[in-house]
Parts: structure tokens; sequence; C-alpha cells
């Protein structure tokens, strides 16, 4: 008696990709798609986001501040539950604020729960954060801080 092997191939090798992609072009539509119409999202250093709208309006506001110039992955895992799929996965990025300052080099995690609806993997829920100490140049936030009471004092 032969044993195949079973090969059970990334349901999510191709939105991740779109995922990174669209980043890189700072392309919001594309990114907001990739999730559910009530998805949160956690990012580091702020409020959580619920659904479509919160997520494009925080989109549009990160990408006035910065142009992602490198976004890769460093490791990925992806466990596949039926309708359901959890994503953990290591990246590296390098930011250009685009009103000044030093360009920003980070090292973060990312862990998503994707939702299959329709056939259709969506993100339903993720949250990301970096793994370097604070105040070692890598908070987004204080930039985009600084830069949100520029526009309000304008």
């Amino acid at each position: 008696m032969s044993v195949e092997p079973v090969v059970q191939t990334d349901p999510l090798a191709e939105p991740h990709l779109r995922y990174i992609n669209a980043v890189k072009a700072g392309d919001i539509a594309t990114i907001v798609s990739l999730y559910t119409s009530t998805a949160i999202l956690m990012p580091p250093n702020d409020s959580s986001l619920f659904g479509t709208k919160e997520l494009e309006e925080w989109h549009q506001e990160y990408f006035a501040d910065f142009r992602v110039e490198t976004f890769a992955e460093i490791e990925r895992e992806v466990e596949v539950f039926d309708e359901w799929a959890v994503e953990r996965w290591a990246y590296m990025v390098a930011i250009q604020p685009l009103h000044g300052g030093e360009r920003i080099r980070d090292d973060g995690r990312f862990l998503s729960l994707w939702k299959r609806d329709e056939g259709v993997w969506r993100i339903a829920q993720a949250m990301f954060n970096s793994i370097r100490p604070v105040g070692s140049g890598t908070s987004r936030f204080f930039t985009r801080l600084k830069n949100r009471v520029s526009r309000e004092e304008s």
C-alpha cells in the first residue's frame, strides 16, 4: 500500500501578494477591498478601525504622510480551518515621510484572521506592530501626529 502525500496549497498566497503590492503602491482601493466590510484593523499606536469607511480614512491619512519604499515578507505561516484562515507573518519596511524627516526602517509582525466568503478570502480582523524598541526611530505615529497638528493649524 502506498500513501500519496497531501499537498496543501496556500489559499492566501495571491491576496497576500496583492496586499503587499497595494501597500507599496499606496493603492487604498485595493487594500480596502482585501478586507471584509465589517473588518477590524488594530494598527500600532492608534485606535482600532471598524469597517470599510474607517479603513479608507486611516489609509488616506497614512498615505498622505508616507510613501512605502520597501515592504518585504521575512517569514510567513498560514493555518486554514474550513472557511477561516490565520496568517502570521514578519516584515521589513522602509518608509519615506512625505513632509520632511528621515527615512523610517522598521521590522514588524502581522497577524490576520481571514474569512472565505462566497469563495473569496478577505481579512476579517488584523493587527500589526513593530518589533523594534520605542524611540529607535521607527515610530510613524509621531510623524503622523505632527502632520495632523500641522494640517489642523492651517
